[in-house]
């Protein structure tokens, strides 16, 4: 899996896992042949959910500050997507997490130890997923 933020290569995830969804507009079953009429209005839209494992306070505090941007510009190199890559993709962090692995006693916090993680929606369809969508309504 690998995650880009303009040129910027992210961390990488110690877990991550990857949904695609189809959004169709008054699909029905026909009731002659039982097959499905489907109008597809989004296709292959991304969902990302990431989780990295022992951070520093300030790996944690850069992976957290990204989550704020709305909306994070995105390319995804991942199995579930057509062709293996989503470019330019417009995302929207949904849910935040940071949990204390370790710490230490007193004030110091240098060898403090924290799991982050967080979910990405995709908020709107890339060019290439509006041409699939045109191909599926053809």
């Amino acid at each position: 899996m690998l995650w880009k933020k303009g040129n910027q290569v992210l961390q990488t995830p110690s877990t991550y896992s990857a949904d695609i969804e189809d959004t169709d507009n008054d699909s029905y079953t026909s009731i002659v042949d039982g097959s499905l009429i489907d109008n597809p209005i989004a296709v292959g839209m991304l969902k990302l959910s990431m989780a990295w494992d022992l951070n520093s306070e300030e790996e944690a505090e850069e992976l957290m500050q990204i989550t704020y941007e709305n909306p994070l510009v995105l390319t995804i190199k991942v199995p579930v997507v057509q062709g293996g890559l989503l470019q330019n993709a417009k995302f929207r962090v949904s849910k935040r997490k940071v949990e204390m692995i370790d710490t230490e006693k007193g004030e110091s916090t240098s060898n403090t130890r924290w799991k982050c993680s967080f979910n990405l929606m995709q908020k709107e369809l890339t060019e290439a997923q509006k041409q699939a969508v045109e191909e599926a309504n053809s």
